[in-house]
């Protein structure tokens, strides 16, 4: 994903391409795993403290990232996939976040599964796992 898509994907979500959203969308592109808001913020030193935090809900509520984990006041943010608008996020995947090098990437099981409780309506599942991540088990 380049500059050019996420224009092209702020314009299609009613955002103007700012310089702010644009960088920050590409910061965390480049980033790999859903990327703690401390590296965010390092890596947007320029970018003021509600500038960022403006620019991170309206990402959020336009379904471009998403809150992928948190723990311990550390909120990790991830780039949303192309079936989340600003209608809902369609997230149906779960969280995995390694003990040895703190990563949390969006991983998606090859058995899908279901849950329902009777008499509840369920309108979201977040599902966190933790362990040790491939990269960190093949050391």
């Amino acid at each position: 994903m380049d500059n050019q898509f996420f224009k092209d994907l702020l314009n299609k979500r009613d955002l103007k391409a700012t310089s702010h959203r644009l960088n920050l969308l590409l910061t965390m592109n480049e980033y790999k795993t859903a990327m703690p808001y401390s590296a965010i913020q390092k890596s947007m030193k320029s970018t003021d403290r509600v500038t960022l935090y403006r620019t991170l809900e309206s990402l959020k509520d336009q379904g471009i990232i998403h809150k992928a984990f948190q723990e311990n006041n550390e909120i990790y943010y991830a780039i949303c996939d192309d079936k989340c608008d600003k209608e809902k996020h369609q997230h149906n995947h779960i969280h995995f976040r390694c003990t040895a090098c703190e990563s949390v990437t969006c991983e998606h099981p090859a058995t899908t599964f279901n849950i329902s409780i009777p008499d509840y309506q369920i309108s979201k599942i977040d599902i966190h796992l933790e362990g040790i991540c491939k990269g960190c088990s093949s050391k």
